[in-house]
């Protein structure tokens, strides 16, 4: 049996059930995976038990094509995240976070759940959640809350806006009921 898996690993399958299943099956010789990645990092989704049981043969078989297909419907409503892949996709990028970039995000959290029946709240002021960081002892300049910040907006987690007093404003596209459960869970990790 060859079992042949675009974008192993792709979002739905990035749980580490998903990835033990699957290397589970390749351990079997009458089972065979033939399987493409889409990042240069994926193999950090795979620990060394796992490594030993898929027994990659590794090629780079790049096309260096544009991603025209694969993104033209990226803005879709149709293609939007459903609260159940973007809480996985959350828990994700947090479990790879330092301690205190979890802290930072989970500060934006809080607040933007603190402000949900406010229909004017645009986000969090930069200034606001620099002050509540640094009494958290989370930073110690806002060159480093920047920085932390740059991660937030590489993975889509976070997304700014100038408000009408020009200052800018972060929050977490998602809606309340997933930023709840998204805060409930990592409380119950902790």
């Amino acid at each position: 049996l060859y079992l042949i898996i675009h974008n192993i690993d792709g979002p739905m399958l990035r749980s580490k059930k998903t990835q033990t299943i699957l290397s589970l099956l390749a351990e079997s010789p009458l089972i065979h995976i033939i399987a493409s990645i889409d990042h240069i990092n994926a193999p950090l989704v795979w620990d060394q038990s796992m490594c030993s049981r898929f027994k990659w043969l590794w090629n780079d078989v790049s096309t260096f094509e544009p991603y025209v297909e694969e993104t033209s419907y990226e803005n879709s409503l149709l293609v939007q995240q459903s609260g159940a892949l973007a809480l996985s996709s959350m828990a994700h990028v947090m479990r790879s976070l330092t301690p205190n970039g979890q802290g930072i995000f989970l500060v934006i959290v809080k607040k933007q759940l603190e402000e949900k029946d406010n229909s004017s709240y645009i986000g969090i002021a930069m200034h606001d959640l620099y002050t509540a960081c640094r009494e958290r002892f989370l930073v110690n300049s806002e060159q480093t809350l920047r920085a932390q910040l740059t991660e937030f907006r590489d993975h889509k987690l976070i997304r700014s806006r100038k408000g009408a007093d020009a200052v800018e404003h972060l929050h977490i596209p998602l809606d309340t009921a997933t930023l709840k459960q998204f805060l409930e869970e990592q409380e119950q990790n902790r």
